[in-house]
């Protein structure tokens, strides 16, 4: 292999190394952010919770008060019947009936109330121990981003001297090429097949294959632009 390829090759393998190990480090700091984000969100239902519940206690004071209100006229305008003291039965009559429609209708809007109450308070519960569960996740995920953090920054301060020292020996025309496909997110290299690149399928000239695969000269895919690898097939071949 041409000796430019092979510190491109090298070169390639340190990157891929130190974006793999920083790969690592983000997701280990995305379980921390998401588990923010749901303790948050959490919170924020536990917070309406909270203020439905005390809404709901509110309505269930006012619909009492008036089912109390209703129940005592409705007792009056019954005892006034039984007793046969009334001088308009008609309008007493109808003043009960209405009484104990109202009656019914408040009694079941009381039960509404304290089943809405209850929901609230159980679900209220569950949040609390969600939120419990998350706040100990997110310790433990933590704990995991710092520890490991630790064993990432010493991985890559174990390659990244060797990384520079390579990256250095590129002449500026390679260094320049090389940093493209850094920004771009591409791998630099493609392996040659028997006739195409593999990684674009573009056909490589015969000329080109045999150069890059005797390691004559440096050579750029035409499809994809990456530097041409020797055949496998080729290389053993060689040897």
């Amino acid at each position: 292999m041409h000796p430019d390829l092979v510190l491109i090759s090298d070169l390639w393998q340190l990157d891929h190394q130190v974006d793999e190990v920083r790969k690592r480090a983000a997701a280990l700091k995305d379980v921390v952010s998401e588990l923010d984000d749901q303790i948050a969100d959490n919170s924020r239902v536990m917070e309406d919770t909270a203020k439905a519940l005390d809404a709901t206690i509110k309505d269930e004071a006012g619909v009492q008060r008036d089912l109390d209100r209703y129940i005592v006229r409705r007792d009056r305008a019954a005892k006034l019947l039984e007793g046969g003291e009334v001088v308009d039965f008609e309008t007493v009559q109808k003043q009960l009936d209405q009484c104990r429609e109202y009656v019914d209708r408040l009694e079941g809007e009381v039960l509404e109330c304290m089943e809405r109450k209850e929901n609230l308070i159980e679900t209220g519960s569950v949040l609390e121990t969600n939120g419990e569960e998350l706040k100990d996740q997110k310790g433990q995920a933590y704990e995991r981003w710092v520890v490991e953090g630790r064993q990432i920054r010493t991985e890559i301060d174990e390659v990244w001297p060797r990384r520079q020292e390579l990256f250095g020996e590129l002449n500026s025309e390679l260094r320049q090429r090389y940093e493209g496909f850094r920004q771009r997110g591409m791998v630099p290299v493609a392996t040659l097949g028997e006739v195409v690149c593999l990684e674009c399928n573009v056909v490589v000239q015969d000329q080109i294959r045999i150069e890059v695969n005797t390691g004559r000269r440096v050579h750029g895919c035409r499809g994809c632009g990456r530097w041409l690898m020797p055949s496998p097939i080729s290389e053993g071949d060689n040897e």
